[in-house]
């Protein structure tokens, strides 16, 4: 397996460390902490992960892999771990002390220019609109999880037979972190807005940790502390491991049937018409 920060090739994992942003290790709870030390200790169990989730044998791991919005002036979307292998791809999106994220609807309420959130948003949907069972309706994502929208519509920019995979790490010292049952729920939501894409499925990975010495020597350090960055990173690529982990548990989305509730809290559009050329994609 060859591998990238972003596009920019790399040899080792410790070479990834002078291309993150400085602040992306200013707290020992971030995921980033916990996902290098399992891409970097735990190879084999990668390896066994890739060949269940039906990557093919030979392929490439990107750190952060950027997909820029295709419509509209927006952030990029930043993927954790982007699998590319020919024209298969599978975006895993790591997750451990986070809370869930904004909606589609809490998030087109923010900042000072909705109809330019609404052209990110179509062009997310338009990516996603190649692979779903019916037509696509902005008004419909309203209790989507905005982020998860971006990370599945990266799958699919950058494959035609697209993947997407949350990897989650537990237990998280953190009591405001969104459970499993949450983000399980979250997935299921967003697959069956799609239409549940046989051709497109999405996965939920779980992973145990436990820290080690090494991890509970930082774990109190203070957060958004420039020192703390710099003993975090120092520790993370250090000679000792910060965890030990334990065995994966793989759940394919749609595999048990669950009904989703509680998504119509956050109403974008009462009607279809009421977006002209934005709400079909």
């Amino acid at each position: 397996m060859k591998l990238f920060y972003d596009k920019t090739a790399i040899t080792t994992m410790d070479d990834a460390r002078s291309h993150y942003a400085a602040d992306e290790f200013a707290s020992p709870t971030r995921s980033t902490v916990a996902s290098l030390s399992w891409l970097e200790h735990e190879i084999s169990a990668l390896d066994s992960l890739l060949k269940e989730l039906e990557m093919p044998d030979v392929c490439d791991l990107h750190l952060e892999y950027t997909v820029e919005p295709r419509q509209g002036d927006g952030e990029a979307s930043h993927t954790d771990l982007m699998v590319i292998s020919g024209e298969s791809s599978l975006a895993v999106e790591v997750k451990w002390t986070e809370p869930r994220y904004d909606t589609v609807g809490k998030w087109l309420t923010k900042g000072p220019n909705p109809l330019n959130r609404c052209k990110v948003l179509t062009g997310w949907l338009g990516l996603l609109q190649k692979h779903a069972m019916h037509e696509l309706y902005i008004e419909d994502f309203s209790g989507a999880v905005y982020q998860m929208v971006h990370r599945a519509a990266s799958a699919c920019a950058v494959g035609k037979m697209p993947r997407l995979a949350y990897l989650v790490f537990k237990p998280s010292p953190d009591p405001r972190t969104a459970d499993i049952q949450t983000i399980h729920k979250d997935l299921t939501n967003l697959w069956s807005l799609l239409g549940n894409p046989k051709g497109f499925p999405f996965y939920l990975v779980e992973v145990h940790l436990s820290p080690t010495a090494a991890y509970k020597a930082i774990e109190s350090l203070p957060k958004r502390d420039k020192a703390t960055a710099e003993q975090v990173k120092a520790a993370l690529f250090g000679s000792d491991r910060l965890f030990k982990f334990g065995k994966y548990h793989l759940t394919k989305v749609g595999a048990k049937i669950m009904i989703p509730t509680g998504y119509g809290e956050d109403a974008l559009v009462d009607q279809r018409s009421t977006v002209p050329g934005v709400g079909k994609v």
